[in-house]
Order: structure tokens, then C-alpha cells, then sequence
């Protein structure tokens, strides 16, 4: 029998309400959720959630930048105060809606680049003008520090997964499909793991695009129409990073819509809906590499659990039970902004989170960075 009990911890203080935001390599808007401690800190709860898709020109603004690494400085200072607003309205319509004073803001910003061979990753958001409309204390640049120590960066996620969603009894793994996805694997008595296991979302909505002029594969239709071509997702499956042991971690900037034409160029002509359906299948059998043997429960979370095509390669693909984050009572769109409203709170407390296993830091540390509000 599954052991669904949340872990128990002793904590004398009152529960805090914190707000959590992440937009992340999908790039289809941003996530905000307002949370509560439970009573004994052990966890949190969401109250309320709120989505935003992008203007036009921010997204795109954000893609040219991400696909190109290139940009014009006062049009990256543009965009950043655009995305900015954007995060100003979720936060101000939180707090009105929040019966209790917000303690933090965990606030992750945008990733334009992320770069850890050079121990270097780059998220725009101007957290000080976030806490001056506001009025409430914001936690952000959450990966630099850890990058400091000598760790990856990312992914940062398996440090709550690990607070969620570990039980007593069972081995879980947490899958988290955004742009790129990634693993955490929790059993208990053993040092939480995670990593980037390669893209899910973002070759696959970039490809949907060219070929069928909308922005993602509603429901995985599109690719259920085709079939996997094995050699094509051979040429995948041969990118050095997939064998690469972690700690590690990758971004849209790695996975591109070049990488694949690359492999596709060496191929005679493939009908889009077989790739469509190719790149869930290389999402699946990334996920299966990353499964231990003795991992009972896979928790899948993201946008990627709306795709049925690739929740189906998966569940094909993989020995454990596969269920959505809802059964762990969270959202699966919003794991990730709850993520960020508990990193700020970790980072208000100045707590050390231990990352060695994660992203292959020296050390522990504090993770973020605080800007207060100028007080009245």
C-alpha cells in the first residue's frame, strides 16, 4: 500500500504566505501562485494560482534572444521592463487576494542563457522595482550563488520536490516536463539526485509551429497521427549530452531548432508528424534512462502532462506507476511557481540547501538573494 503521509518536522513558527513566479523554457507565459506553510512548516499549500501568456513582442523578443544569443542592450533593458510589468500585475493581484501579509516573493526571472561550462547562467527581472510596487520583500537570482560554489545552477526544482513529494516507504521520481525536462529521484535514506535529462516541450512546440502554424500540439494530435522513425531518433539519441553522467544541466539554447535540422538534414525526408512524434519518443526514452530500477512512483508535472501522445510514450516506456502531481495534491502547471514561492522562503530564513548531489556544488549554501522594500 502507498504511504501518501506527508513528513512530519517540528517547527514553532507560524505559517508564512509567500508568493512564487517562473516562466520557464517554454516560453508560453508566466506562472504565479500564492502559498501557505502548512502548520508544522513541513510542506506548503497552494491557495491560489494565476497564468499570463506573453504579448507577442515579449515572447518573441525573448526567443530572438534565446535562439540568436545575441541582443541589442537597450532592447534587452525594454524587454526586461516589459516582462517586469507583466510580473508587477500577478504579484499586485496575489496580494490583493491574499487574507494574510505576503512575506516573500520568490521570484526566478527569465533565463536567457544558461552557461555552466563557464559557471555562468543569466535571468533578467528587476527584482528592485518588483519590491518597490509591491511593497514585500523579493528572493531572486536563485542560481547564481550555487554557480559560485562551483555548482551547475540548475536544476533547482528536486530541492522541493525532495520537501513534497519524498515519503517514507516508496522510491518516487518527479518529472518535470517544461521546454527541457527534469529528473528528481527521492528514496528515502538516500541523498536526493536531479538533473536536465534533455528537451521535452521545446523541440516539439517549435516544430508543431513551422508545421502547423500553432504554438504547441494540442493534446499530442499531431504526433499520434505519425509514427517513431527509428533512425532519426538514433541520430538524437547520439548527442554526447545524453551521455554525460550528472550532475548536469541544458537549456533551449543547447536543444535548438538547428540541433535538430542538423540530424534531419542527414536523413532522407521524413514526414513532419513522424518527427512530431520522434521527439516525444526521444523525451520518453530519455526518461527511462534516468529510472533506476527500485523507483515505485513516477510524478509528472509541467505542461508536458497535457501533450496524451507523450504521457503515452512515457507510460510505455517506463516501469513505475506514472501519475500527475494532483495526486500529491499540486497542480502540475504550477510546481515550478510553487517551487520558487518555497525557495524564498528558504532563502528569507538564510537556510543552507544542500546541493552537492543536485548540481554538483562544492558545498551547502543559500540559494537567492534578498532586495527589500524601501519602508514608509
Amino acid at each position: 500500500m502507498l504511504n501518501w503521509l506527508f513528513k512530519t518536522s517540528h517547527n514553532p513558527k507560524l505559517p508564512r504566505t509567500a508568493i512564487g513566479l517562473m516562466s520557464g523554457t517554454s516560453l508560453d507565459g508566466l506562472d504565479a501562485c500564492l502559498v501557505r506553510e502548512t502548520l508544522d512548516g513541513s510542506r506548503i499549500e497552494v491557495i491560489q494560482t494565476l497564468e499570463t501568456s506573453f504579448p507577442t513582442e515579449v515572447e518573441r523578443g525573448f526567443k530572438r534572444i534565446i535562439e540568436t544569443g545575441q541582443a541589442n542592450l537597450s532592447d534587452l533593458l525594454r524587454l526586461e521592463s516589459d516582462y517586469t510589468d507583466i510580473v508587477i500585475q500577478q504579484c499586485q493581484q496575489l496580494i490583493q487576494a491574499s487574507h494574510d501579509p505576503v512575506s516573500v516573493i520568490g521570484f526566478h526571472g527569465q533565463t536567457l542563457w544558461h552557461e555552466p561550462d563557464i559557471g555562468s547562467t543569466l535571468q533578467i527581472g528587476f527584482a528592485e522595482r518588483l519590491a518597490e510596487k509591491t511593497g514585500v520583500t523579493v528572493a531572486h537570482q536563485f542560481r547564481r550563488g550555487d554557480m559560485a560554489r562551483g555548482g551547475q545552477g540548475a536544476p533547482l526544482a528536486p530541492l522541493f520536490h525532495e520537501a513534497h513529494f519524498l515519503r517514507d516507504t516508496e522510491n518516487v521520481a518527479v518529472l518535470n516536463l517544461g521546454g527541457i525536462a527534469n529528473i528528481s529521484l527521492l528514496m528515502p535514506g538516500r541523498p536526493t539526485m536531479g538533473w536536465d535529462i534533455g528537451p521535452a516541450n521545446t523541440l516539439a512546440d517549435g516544430w508543431h509551429q513551422i508545421h502547423r502554424q500553432q504554438p504547441f500540439d494540442r493534446g499530442g494530435a499531431f504526433a499520434a497521427s505519425g509514427s517513431i522513425n527509428q533512425e532519426l531518433l538514433g541520430r538524437l539519441l547520439s548527442d554526447p549530452y545524453f551521455a554525460k553522467e550528472p550532475p548536469k544541466s541544458t537549456g533551449r539554447e543547447y536543444f535548438t531548432q538547428a540541433w535538430l535540422d542538423n540530424a534531419l538534414q542527414k536523413l532522407p525526408s521524413i514526414d513532419p508528424a513522424d518527427v512530431q512524434a520522434t521527439l516525444n519518443q526521444l523525451t520518453a526514452e530519455q526518461v527511462h534512462k534516468a529510472l533506476p530500477e527500485d523507483i515505485h512512483i513516477l510524478v509528472v508535472c509541467g505542461g508536458g502532462v497535457h501533450n496524451a501522445h507523450l504521457m503515452d510514450m512515457i507510460d510505455d516506456t517506463v516501469e513505475p506507476l506514472v501519475v500527475t502531481s494532483d495526486t500529491f495534491a499540486i497542480d502540475p502547471d504550477y510546481v515550478e511557481a510553487a517551487c520558487f514561492a518555497w525557495l524564498g522562503l528558504q532563502c528569507l530564513d538564510n537556510k543552507q540547501l544542500k546541493t552537492e548531489k543536485i548540481t554538483g556544488s562544492i558545498t551547502s549554501g543559500v540559494l537567492g538573494s534578498i532586495v527589500n522594500p524601501t519602508r514608509g
